[in-house]
């Protein structure tokens, strides 16, 4: 085992033995389409990269005449559900928090918005990370 993945393992033993540190009041999971993170439950998560799907769809095969293409496009961009529109609100938020956070990869999860833990794909495993960095800071 490297020196890295046993500090880890003992970041996580002593998380298990610490007292339940005050819970988080919010918890943001920034990840791709492509990634999954576990045990999300009531964590407000965003795919940073939907605006960008969404994008391509709207784009995919349109002809290159201009006007062709912009009525075409005007069609799709009518034709969007409301989850559709309620999904390109959330992407659009989720990119705009990712950069004020200022993240630099992904899976990101980010406590209180005060506090991010990087390329954990399992929300209470970050959580104990997040909660003996607390403990050890006196928090």
């Amino acid at each position: 085992m490297n020196t890295t993945m046993r500090r880890f393992v003992a970041s996580l033993a002593c998380a298990a033995a610490l007292p339940p540190v005050q819970a988080q009041k919010r918890v943001e999971v920034f990840l791709l389409g492509t990634q999954h993170v576990r045990g999300t439950g009531t964590a407000t998560v965003y795919h940073i990269d939907g605006m960008e799907r969404i994008n391509a769809a709207l784009s995919a095969g349109l002809l290159p005449d201009p006007a062709q293409a912009e009525a075409i496009a005007r069609r799709r961009f009518e034709a969007l559900t409301e989850a559709d529109r309620r999904a390109i609100g959330i992407s659009a938020q989720g990119l705009a928090a990712a950069m004020q956070y200022r993240l630099t990869k992904v899976p990101a999860i980010v406590f209180d918005g005060a506090a991010v833990v990087y390329g954990v794909e399992d929300v209470d495993q970050a959580r104990a990370i997040y909660q003996t960095w607390r403990a050890r800071r006196g928090r």
